[in-house]
């Protein structure tokens, strides 16, 4: 199979922060955006978009007397066109915005045109904002293939023999097709029903599939490994999917163990997937396999989801996700959890046998740290999610985490996550000043960001059915009432 690179560098304009070479910029960008496959209408959109975070650089990011510069890069990903804006300017000072302003995140959000932004500072490199558009592609209902025949599901009393093996990009129309039977148009990663974008992850090694073939030649069922980049040491498992007449054939668990396999002959460290709450399946096979839950985050899928012949009618809220770790090699990790979260996050480690040393941060720790925060933001505007990272520990890192969550929260962002470096003493100190401003406990994440997070969550204004919530095995139970406790703190303060 030809392999494709993750990402190709198709262009870098290194301008001076004068407003008057923006036009000549911004209609190069246009057209290579046209170039590469977007629609004119959608490459002038984001033309704007682009054109309105440049600006915000020539504005606030120099001194007047100062002749700054930035750059633009045009990146090519699979299925996808970047845009990074970078500059070496002032570092953003969240003191000086006043009331009812915004940092530039707020405008963007506003024009709701990219399927992901990115905002992010870099340290001695400066700041930098990305967005992230997804090409267009013919989704299956444009592809000119025969109409399936409706077929009878095969006999429960029958042996069903199928095949399983590695997904090639020649699957992707069929896999596509197989979302279909399952979930409508519904799931959550859209892309899966564009079969050329799906071809692409699987050149570029950041999509591993297993695929399930029946007799008649059919592809029944699917389950996902998406890796960050093709080098990564943890997968998140995903994009499950069984055609509805062959449920109840113990599918899912077999194409979890194949990519199981497949996982440990690449040395990575562990899977990690997450598995809805709307039914108990995806649960039971992940726990069959001796994965085992480490949080649950509540509302992360929106409420447009659902799944064929397993629900009786669509929800109207938003859904609960489980997380689910599966050990593959281990080392041993030093990390600091909050004293109040200490002895359920000793738990998930010991559940899922995972080798951590649990310390006690210094007194002192804030003498040692940076007085300038690093938070990286990511928007998915779509489900209406964002995430926050913070990658570099500051003095100003309460303050500046909730100036972020206030722009978020203005912008209608439904679902607010942050993660916390658990390697780092810091995280001990300042969980329970965040949890003041109204996020809660959502669980820990193994082996993320080369190392586990312990991450938090927010709901904006989002009403939960806790009771429509389904959990499988004991200890998820337990864990589970243990968020929806920290979630009745949090509404109590």
């Amino acid at each position: 199979m030809e392999e494709l690179s993750y990402e190709t560098q198709l262009a870098k304009l290194t301008l001076i922060a004068d407003k008057k070479y923006l036009p000549l910029a911004m209609d190069f960008i246009q057209n290579i955006a046209v170039v590469i496959g977007l629609p004119k209408e959608d490459a002038q959109k984001l033309e704007l978009i682009v054109e309105e975070a440049s600006l915000n650089v020539i504005e606030h990011a120099f001194n007047d007397d100062e002749k700054g510069i930035f750059e633009i890069i045009i990146i090519r990903k699979p299925g996808q066109l970047v845009i990074s804006i970078r500059d070496k300017g002032l570092p953003f000072d969240f003191h000086k915005v006043k009331p009812g302003e915004n940092s530039g995140l707020g405008m963007v959000l506003m024009k709701a045109f990219a399927d992901e932004i990115h905002f992010m500072n870099l340290g001695r490199e400066g700041k930098e904002v990305v967005f992230v558009k997804n090409l267009p592609y013919k989704n299956i209902t444009e592809f000119d293939e025969v109409q399936e025949e409706k077929k009878e599901p095969p006999s429960e009393e029958k042996e069903v023999e199928l095949k399983y093996r590695l997904m090639t990009a020649a699957d992707a129309v069929s896999m596509a097709r197989c979302m279909y039977r399952s979930y409508g148009y519904s799931y959550g990663n859209d892309f899966v029903y564009y079969p050329e974008k799906v071809k692409e992850l699987i050149k570029s090694r950041l999509l591993h599939s297993c695929v399930v073939f029946n007799p008649e030649g059919e592809l029944v069922g699917h389950l996902a490994m998406m890796l960050d980049s093709p080098d990564a040491k943890v997968g998140e498992t995903g994009m499950a999917v069984v055609d509805p007449r062959y449920r109840g054939h113990g599918i899912f668990k077999k194409t979890k163990l194949f990519l199981v396999d497949y996982a440990k002959k690449n040395n990575m460290a562990g899977i990690y997937s997450e598995a809805v709450a709307v039914h108990p399946y995806t649960q039971k096979g992940n726990i069959s396999l001796g994965a085992h839950e480490t949080g649950f985050l509540i509302g992360f899928t929106p409420s447009t989801m659902f799944f064929k012949k397993i629900e009786k009618q669509q929800r109207t809220k938003r859904q609960t996700t489980v997380l689910f770790y599966l050990k593959l090699a281990d080392d041993e990790k030093k990390v600091y959890p909050p004293f109040h979260h200490k002895a359920m996050i000793k738990k998930i480690y010991e559940m899922s046998e995972l080798n951590r040393k649990i310390e006690k941060a210094e007194h002192n720790v804030l003498k040692d740290i940076d007085e300038k925060s690093q938070v990286d933001v990511k928007v998915q505007t779509e489900p209406g999610r964002a995430f926050m990272r913070v990658s570099q520990f500051g003095k100003d890192v309460v303050e500046l985490i909730g100036f972020r969550l206030r722009e978020l929260c203005l912008q209608k962002i439904d679902c607010i996550y942050i993660d916390l470096p658990l390697s780092h003493p810091m995280t001990q100190q300042i969980c329970a000043p965040l949890e003041m401003m109204g996020f809660f406990f959502a669980g820990i994440i193994p082996e993320m960001f080369d190392g586990d997070v312990l991450r938090l969550q927010y709901l904006n204004n989002v009403d939960i059915d806790f009771e429509k919530v389904t959990v499988v095995s004991d200890f998820g139970k337990e864990l589970f009432d243990y968020v929806v406790k920290a979630h009745e703190r949090e509404l109590s303060v």
